[in-house]
């Protein structure tokens, strides 16, 4: 669904799944993505997804995030390719990789539907003629 590659320290890449929202980063135990570097606290922001299916970051405490060099609201959309600067650690959000679902039964019955329009105008013309 959607993604938080870091741009300072290790690179590396957290893929945040559908069953994860609210996602909360921080410092804390329970954060599903701990980031231990300097001037992260506890509990530093979360990303939720609002009514709409959009992605906004709410801040959880007082610390400082800035989002695309600017300071951010409380809540703040998400766009594919924010960098996120949380204390010391530079984030960039990216949306996921879109996957096909598979097709293979609708395109077996279409084929099959086609098949039998098939046999059905040969009979007609075979009996017409």
């Amino acid at each position: 669904l959607a993604q938080l590659q870091f741009l300072t320290g290790q690179p590396r890449r957290h893929y945040i799944w559908p069953n994860e929202f609210p996602m909360r980063l921080g410092r804390g135990s329970d954060c599903a993505l701990r980031i231990e570097e300097e001037g992260v606290w506890e509990n530093h922001v979360a990303i939720k997804l609002d009514d709409e299916n959009r992605f906004q970051l709410k801040r959880m405490s007082d610390a400082s995030v800035m989002v695309n060099g600017e300071p951010m609201t409380e809540f703040q959309p998400l766009a594919n390719g924010d960098v996120l600067v949380l204390g010391s650690v530079k984030l960039q959000f990216w949306l996921g990789p879109v996957q096909q679902q598979r097709l293979s039964t609708r395109e077996a019955a279409v084929w099959a539907l086609l098949a039998a329009v098939t046999a059905v105008q040969v009979c007609l013309l075979l009996w017409l003629w």
